[in-house]
């Protein structure tokens, strides 16, 4: 943010050029890959996005871009899970077409809220939130599932869940002796591997379930 920029909404187009290098790097951030100014959803998502951040702006909230990047962010992961809620629904169609079988929703909409819930008061006791966890997740599906695999076997052994919950931070090196991988690996997506052992922990049965899914249907 320029020192003394004039954050309102009669300025919002030369915001948003002057800015636009940081739209559409926090957009590719978001959804991992290029962004087409011309031709993308989530682009035109993220210009809403910001001009919503520059009608609601309080110069008390802190610095301009930190909070249009978190408004970002929160309306492109909503659009996001409504795309993929969309694929979900077609993809279930072609199942049911098939004969094929499959499984039935784990919680309904209510409950998950509530389970959601529980789980962001349980991440705040590490100083986490699920805005972190998502920004500091593995983008390679690889690495991810390997991070999935090290939590499920850390929330396996009390010692590690222990010192987790006692000293507010996954122990490095335990947990890469106990799963057999090198504290490197363990390192580079601790806050990954700590908010996910925390869902098996508590067996947060909706998201233990999306967890599995995905896994599952990565193998598939």
């Amino acid at each position: 943010m320029i020192a003394g920029e004039n954050i309102q909404m009669e300025q919002i187009d030369a915001l948003i050029e002057r800015h636009m290098a940081f739209i559409v790097r926090t957009v590719s951030g978001c959804t991992g890959r290029y962004v087409s100014v011309e031709h993308d959803d989530s682009f035109s998502i993220a210009l809403i996005a910001f001009a919503e951040a520059v009608r609601r702006y309080d110069p008390q909230r802190g610095n301009f871009l930190a909070y249009a990047g978190l408004v970002i962010k929160s309306r492109l992961r909503t659009f996001l899970e409504q795309e993929n809620r969309r694929a979900g629904e077609a993809s279930l169609e072609e199942l049911q077409e098939s004969g094929r079988e499959f499984a039935a929703e784990p919680a309904d909409e209510s409950s998950l809220r509530e389970e959601i819930a529980a789980y962001q008061e349980e991440l705040s006791l590490f100083g986490l939130t699920m805005e972190t966890l998502a920004d500091q997740a593995p983008r390679h599906r690889d690495t991810r599932d390997r991070a999935v695999d090290v939590a499920r076997r850390s929330s396996e052994e009390p010692r590690v869940v222990e010192h987790t919950y006692r000293k507010r931070k996954l122990p490095v090196r335990e947990v890469s002796r106990v799963c057999g991988v090198t504290e490197k690996i363990v390192k580079d997506s601790k806050v990954f591997i700590l908010g996910t052992m925390l869902v098996f922990v508590k067996k947060f049965p909706g998201l233990l379930s999306w967890i599995r899914g995905a896994r599952c249907n990565h193998d598939r």
